[in-house]
């Protein structure tokens, strides 16, 4: 239950931060996608239920915000989520190059679902100009950004979630009883 309630107000701070102050920090006329990140990292951090969770409230958050129809960005967030989640048994705790991937598919399902369900269903047909002008830099940046924001979760998850001791079943006593 500290997991989602964590990824909620981390949701909550990513979506504040993604709509003020990314929207002033634009490179290449594009800003990170920080909720990608935060659902890519729910995902492969606690599961494909916690990831399509976080998917599910960042997706509802943008679409209650920006879009006059709410579920488009539900349903690619939940899908990121999802998917993403579905590889957390391959994530070693240690390592980065992982959570770094899974924020880059994030992105790339994210562009691509954006695009088919907000331009190609509408008949605008520029893949290429989409791809080279919105997607790959946005995900460049998405990259860059999701290395600092994991690190910080990672952070956040140690201490909310110290580990726990392992007893190997042989009872030791003090250096001062022996």
């Amino acid at each position: 239950m500290k997991n989602y309630v964590s990824m909620f107000v981390m949701i909550i701070v990513g979506f504040i931060l993604q709509t003020t102050l990314f929207r002033h920090l634009r490179i290449a006329g594009v800003s990170p996608n920080i909720l990608v990140i935060l659902t890519a990292i729910a995902g492969t951090t606690y599961g494909q239920y916690c990831g399509l969770f976080t998917g599910v409230i960042s997706g509802l958050f943008v679409d209650m915000m920006f879009s006059s129809i709410i579920g488009v960005n539900i349903f690619i967030y939940a899908v990121i989520g999802f998917i993403i989640g579905m590889t957390n048994k391959m994530y070693i705790e240690d390592d980065l190059i992982f959570p770094t991937m899974t924020i880059a598919i994030g992105d790339i399902i994210y562009g691509v679902l954006f695009y088919v369900l907000k331009f190609l269903l509408r008949g605008r047909l520029r893949l290429t100009d989409y791809l080279i002008n919105t997607i790959i830099p946005e995900l460049i940046y998405t990259i860059i950004l999701g290395v600092i924001v994991f690190k910080f979760a990672h952070w956040l998850d140690r201490k909310l979630n110290p580990p726990e001791p392992v007893h190997l079943g042989v009872e030791t006593k003090p250096d001062d009883e022996q």
